[in-house]
């Protein structure tokens, strides 16, 4: 009778088993091949990106080189032949600079004739050649390009045309005004880009792609390059080059998906598709390239996207269907075990009432009541977790010492009561720290250091710990590993932070220690990966610039600091919908409402050394000169000179351009606006640099003498210090 029994018992898990079986190859085979094609996605979607910044890298290299020599040629307007030697060290110096032109107003020169210009180039043996040309050059004034850029004085690049002239390459050029002594445009300055590297490179590209990743496909990948306007600049079927247009062939196809695409690429865009490529099932990655304003576009069949996925589907099935096998002759000794089960589950049950009363000590640790200072007006708080289960690693807490608030958010690797426990050694470290120490730094790197002493389970804590100053809005702070914060007034940014590493892992890690100036009633909504990982059932991240985004948009609805991260908070709920919380969330919102006096004007912006952030950097200064009512005379000479500033520290404080960053810091009363420069790279004092002659040639002045030049010529007061490891450059305008 027990054989029987047991034999039917064996039946009836069997059928489960299979069932279950069936559902789990289905569940394994879809996240396999979806796994492995988002694999093989990102490689072809890492190659356009690589083009994408290849493309960008050129086109800014000579678009500089093109505007450091405005001055140089608008200086010599009067020599032409002087002006033919500029233009042949521009190109002998920049190796894709194809060749350059001087194109004047008619009449400009009358001696040279009614249309005149000057032009240099590199021929094919690499020697840079010039020549002045009249009336009987055959491409002046054909482009109708050319005119509106003559009409609009302003720099830009042209469209892609055949330079008939010498290269008789696909080439597009960067045209600026130049002007002369009084202010007339005297014409154009065209520094030229020849695209056949361009074409050979992606050639390469094709070559390797087909012998690294698709030997064996009958169909493979290729990669070409379209306009803004859809016409391809770059494509392995030159017959389509200049020729035909992207949606003109998208048009000749019955299937809608390539018109789709056509309209997204057409909207700037960028991201992939599926379409039916001349009879082939393939995906389209696409990158738009910022300036050059085209999109760089690969399609791959989708034969290749898939193969890896459907080979592991294959052998994952084929162990499955193995282990299966060995699960049925087994499952009759199981059942034996029964009785060992049902006090297993017993067991199981015990624990989860413990986990129920770990949690609730866990949550009795954090700060619970609401305003925690109600006495106090200069400041306003609120914290929350949610725990994906019944405990968890985030941490926040928050203390008030000596006119200073002292707070931190941090998160545990890991998920349970071992990273509960974690969890809280880290808030009772923090807590006695705070009430001996003054500096992040040096609280955080005690408490690294205690937590490496007894981590014998090898976690780690991800922190980020901030002191601010109630009277002054200075905020210090250190951060180990976590995610960067976000100030918030009329706009949000994220604060930069050092890569430091988590707690817990190196006990002689040298932490760094970071200063930026909180604004009256600015935010700072400081948040665990809970929240930046929230996903959708389609695995879609919610990320930070989603949370930049919703910053931006409450930004002017004055919330207080509860309304303020939960509204964060409803809109990551919404965002995943019905999809279950995968990872603890944590936000701690700190409002400074200050005291500093009703009449003090303060703002900061931290850059990294990094040439592209200069164009974040001219919209903040613009911003603060428009803030104080200056003609737009006075806020080009002050954006000109915090920019020259700027870009000598990038130049010659960090040379070899290792990762850091630059403070800038504004202050202004009634007569006086102040910009403060810090940064932590070589010491250079710009104040002891002498003086240049502007009118002397270029050549012969003393490097970055000219930038330094308007930085004295364009401000009222200039003085620069050097305090420990920071250079502090301050420079004063009178208002």
């Amino acid at each position: 009778m027990k054989k029987t029994s047991a034999y039917r018992l064996s039946l009836i898990i069997m059928t489960v088993l299979l069932i279950m079986w069936g559902t789990i190859m289905t569940i394994v085979l879809i996240i396999t091949r979806n796994s492995s094609a988002q694999e093989v996605e990102s490689r072809y979607e890492g190659i356009i990106l690589h083009a994408n910044e290849k493309i960008r890298g050129v086109l800014s290299d000579v678009y500089v080189a093109a505007i450091n020599n405005v001055s140089l040629i608008e200086n010599d307007l009067d020599s032409p032949d002087k002006l033919q030697k500029h233009l042949e060290k521009m190109v002998r110096l920049n190796n894709y600079m194809s060749s350059c032109r001087l194109i004047f107003e008619p009449d400009f020169y009358p001696e040279r004739g009614h249309y005149f210009e000057i032009y240099a180039w590199r021929d094919s043996t690499g020697t840079i050649r010039s020549k002045q040309m009249n009336e009987q050059h055959p491409d002046y004034l054909t482009h109708s390009w050319l005119q509106a850029s003559l009409d609009n004085q302003k720099g830009d690049w042209t469209p892609p045309y055949i330079d008939r002239a010498a290269s008789q390459q696909l080439t597009t050029t960067y045209l600026t005004p130049i002007h002369n002594q009084l202010g007339r445009q005297a014409g154009l300055l065209g520094a030229d880009v020849s695209l056949e590297w361009l074409r050979q490179r992606h050639k390469r590209i094709d070559q390797q792609n087909h012998e690294r990743f698709e030997k064996g496909f009958k169909e493979q990948s290729y990669s070409f390059i379209i306009d803004n306007d859809g016409t391809y600049l770059i494509h392995p079927d030159e017959s389509r080059v200049l020729k035909k247009t992207f949606q003109e062939v998208a048009a000749s196809t019955p299937d809608p998906a390539d018109d789709n695409l056509a309209h997204l690429m057409m909207d700037r865009q960028s991201g992939s598709g599926l379409t039916n490529n001349n009879g082939v099932s393939s995906v389209l990655f696409y990158s738009y390239v910022k300036y050059a304003d085209w999109t760089v576009v690969i399609a791959v069949p989708e034969a290749i996207i898939n193969h890896q996925g459907n080979m592991l589907g294959t052998i994952i099935m084929a162990v499955m269907l193995f282990g299966l096998v060995i699960i049925f002759l087994l499952s009759r000794t199981l059942i034996k075990n029964i009785d060992k089960l049902r006090n297993t589950s017993a067991q199981k049950a015990a624990i989860e009432q413990e986990l129920k009363i770990a949690s609730h000590i866990q949550q009795q640790m954090l700060p619970k009541k609401y305003p925690p200072y109600p006495d106090r007006s200069d400041i306003d708080i609120f914290g929350e977790i949610v725990t994906a289960k019944e405990v968890g690693g985030d941490l926040y807490d928050f203390l008030l010492n000596d006119e200073k608030l002292f707070f931190c958010i941090g998160d545990v690797s890991g998920k349970g009561v071992p990273a509960s426990l974690m969890m809280a050694e880290a808030i009772s470290l923090f807590r006695c720290e705070a009430m001996l120490h003054s500096s992040p730094q040096t609280i955080v790197k005690r408490m690294n250091k205690t937590l490496c002493e007894s981590n014998d389970s090898f976690m780690f804590v991800t922190l980020f710990l901030g002191v601010l100053d109630l009277q002054t809005g200075q905020l210090t702070y250190t951060n180990a590993g976590h995610e960067p914060p976000l100030l918030v007034r009329s706009l949000a940014r994220f604060i930069y932070v050092d890569n430091n590493v988590p707690l817990g892992l190196r006990p002689d890690w040298e932490y760094t220690e970071q200063q930026v100036l909180m604004d009256n009633n600015e935010i700072l909504l400081l948040y665990t990966d809970g929240y930046t990982e929230a996903e959708t059932a389609n695995h879609e991240h919610f990320g930070r610039e989603r949370i930049r985004n919703r910053s931006n948009r409450l930004a002017d609805l004055h919330l207080d600091a509860r309304q303020f991260a939960h509204q964060h908070y409803e809109t990551a709920q919404s965002f995943v919908g019905d999809t279950p919380q995968s990872d603890d969330i944590s936000l701690l919102a700190i409002r400074f409402m200050g005291q500093s006096a009703a009449n003090t004007y303060r703002r900061s912006l931290t850059l990294s050394n990094d040439f592209e952030e200069v164009m974040e950097l001219t919209d903040f200064v613009k911003t603060i000169c428009q803030d104080h009512h200056l003609d737009d005379t006075t806020t080009s000479f002050t954006t000109l000179a915090v920019e020259e500033a700027v870009v000598n520290v990038m130049k010659y404080a960090y040379p070899d351009r290792q990762p850091s960053h630059i403070l800038l810091q504004v202050e202004a009363d009634e007569h006086t606006l102040t910009f403060t420069l810090r940064d932590k790279g070589m010491p250079f004092d710009a104040t002891l640099v002498e003086e240049v002659d502007v009118e002397q040639q270029a050549e012969q002045r003393i490097e970055g003498g000219l930038g330094i030049h308007l930085m004295r010529h364009y401000m009222d007061h200039i003085s620069y210090e050097r305090k420990g490891d920071e250079n502090v450059l301050v420079m004063q305008k009178q208002l």
